[in-house]
């Protein structure tokens, strides 16, 4: 877990959610690797988390049907402390903006059960080696074999090209509106 939650806060040390949520790099580099930690808590708890054997990198997934958790959900996996250690400011908004965001999810997918790939990061140094693909490949076989389509969305736009050589499409492009923050909405298909 720890090897996991070190490499999704490398990868995803200067992403602009992250950024936005914790904007002192020092408390961002203090406080990312128990985020995702809790984040990890809380994948394994309801869905997948797959790693590479050497933990260069991390995929993460919630199944349809459980593809949004409750506050109860994320408590009882580790985050009863974040308004201390986002303070109540920065808490605030980043609840804002994930509620935000999973209305989008809900909206766009309207009632269809998908699975929810929640985060994918390769280890900065181990990038470019087809780590990713291998990691999204079980999550994209099974969901294949069930018919169920698979839902991300990426708060920098640079992924989306990437996404889409896996055959995601680019479903919306929206932006948390009080604070002008853009996310691209992907889904896959199963054939």
């Amino acid at each position: 877990m720890r090897d996991a939650s070190k490499v999704l806060s490398m990868s995803f040390f200067d992403y602009p959610m992250f950024t936005f949520y914790f904007p002192n790099r020092k408390r961002r580099a203090r406080f990312l690797p128990w985020y995702f930690r809790n984040i990890l808590n809380c994948a394994m708890s309801y869905g997948d988390v797959y790693t590479t054997p050497g933990i260069t990198g991390v995929c993460f997934t919630l199944p349809p049907g459980h593809t949004e958790l409750s506050l109860r959900e994320y408590i009882l996996n580790g985050f009863l402390p974040t308004p201390f250690v986002m303070g109540l400011r920065n808490y605030k908004r980043s609840m804002e903006c994930e509620r935000f965001v999973a209305s989008a999810q809900k909206r766009l997918m309207e009632g269809r059960p998908h699975c929810y790939l929640w985060g994918l990061a390769v280890d900065p140094g181990q990038q470019a080696k087809g780590i990713g693909a291998a990691l999204m490949e079980p999550v994209l076989r099974k969901a294949g074999d069930e018919k169920f389509p698979v839902y991300l969305e990426t708060h920098d736009e640079r992924n989306v090209s990437y996404y889409q050589k896996h055959n995601f499409n680019l479903i919306d492009t929206l932006s948390i509106p009080k604070y002008a923050l853009p996310f691209w909405c992907m889904v896959w298909e199963p054939v």
